[in-house]
């Protein structure tokens, strides 16, 4: 049988009972802690794909309330979650289990309703039924309301059980692959990007770096390292630049080695190395390291030394290893 699952795109009815048309360009999503939400497709992206308005886009997310599913596979994933009282949640639910357990979803689209900024009363049932299982780091599962208090979300067994039947991927994966550009991704390290030689920090100057005396109050040099392996700042990742040995921002694009770094317990492959930012950038040869140069204090990618302190960094918090 059929295993896609499909939601249109519907206009947004307010409360006032107000009509309002949509753009066509935009997917359903989540954001912690487990909301629902949607995020227009960004322009370079419908423009490098050549994106229609008639084409079926791929989602993280669906809309629960209109969506047209085959009967036999909707049975298959155990329809929708008997123990979520309260709707709002069952959408996220299902998705997670076509995407992860068998064909990414496609659809999109509910209007408004239940307001997006009380608990939502179905978060730790998926929670503790999908994270919690779902081999990430814990400052993942500190996003959860179940964390932070006690909730009774009664029995979850048969939930768990169903995902063993399905064979359904870890929620690792499903981030990895189905929603790697998760806005804010869970972060392994945060804070200030902190250089052991000159113990001065890398800032942000518009769409530029600069090294700088630190300064724990400026947002322009706070970092998040995420789990992806993306050193972030908002929507911008650091990133070798395409002049040999330079160092920029680019736009973060989710599990991109292109723009990915190893540090601490990523560098098990480069003994000596734990301390360093080693680039996973395929054309630099390799392994190649983020340095400060001791008199000019430029930013630069190049050849790793276990014995230089200019290629050294620490963050200034780290949340996991």
């Amino acid at each position: 049988f059929n295993q896609d699952c499909v939601s249109e795109l519907v206009s947004l009815i307010f409360s006032l009972f107000s009509y309002m048309t949509v753009d066509n360009f935009q997917r359903g999503i989540f954001t912690w802690p487990m909301n629902f939400g949607w995020r227009q497709i960004p322009q370079e992206v419908i423009e490098k794909n050549k994106i229609k308005e008639t084409d079926i886009i791929r989602c993280p997310v669906m809309a629960g309330g209109l969506f047209s599913i085959d009967k036999k596979y909707f049975f298959e994933l155990g329809m929708y979650d008997p123990g979520l009282d309260v709707w709002g949640g069952e959408n996220m639910e299902l998705s997670f289990k076509v995407g992860g357990c068998h064909t990414p979803g496609r659809g999109l689209g509910p209007r408004q309703g239940l307001p997006r900024d009380i608990p939502s009363p179905w978060a730790p049932d998926l929670c503790l039924s999908w994270l919690a299982q779902s081999q990430l780091p814990p400052p993942c599962l500190q996003q959860c309301p179940v964390s932070q208090g006690s909730v009774d979300v009664g029995d979850l067994s048969q939930q768990i059980q169903l995902r063993k039947k399905l064979g359904c991927k870890t929620f690792r994966w499903y981030l990895q692959n189905v929603y790697p550009d998760l806005e804010a991704p869970l972060v392994k390290a945060s804070g200030l990007l902190v250089n052991v030689a000159l113990a001065g920090c890398i800032a942000v100057e518009g769409t530029t770096l600069a090294f700088e005396e630190c300064d724990v109050n400026s947002t322009h040099q706070k970092f998040n390292y995420t789990w992806l392996r993306l050193i972030q700042h908002g929507e911008l990742c650091l990133a070798p630049s395409g002049v040999l040995g330079a160092v920029g921002l680019r736009r973060c694009q989710g599990r991109s080695r292109s723009l990915g770094w190893l540090h601490r317990s990523l560098t098990t492959a480069h003994p000596g190395l734990t301390d360093h930012l080693i680039s996973e950038q395929q054309h630099l040869p390799q392994p190649a390291c983020l340095a400060v140069h001791p008199s000019y204090r430029a930013l630069r990618v190049t050849a790793c030394d276990p014995a230089s302190p200019h290629q050294k960094w620490h963050f200034g918090s780290y949340h996991a290893d």
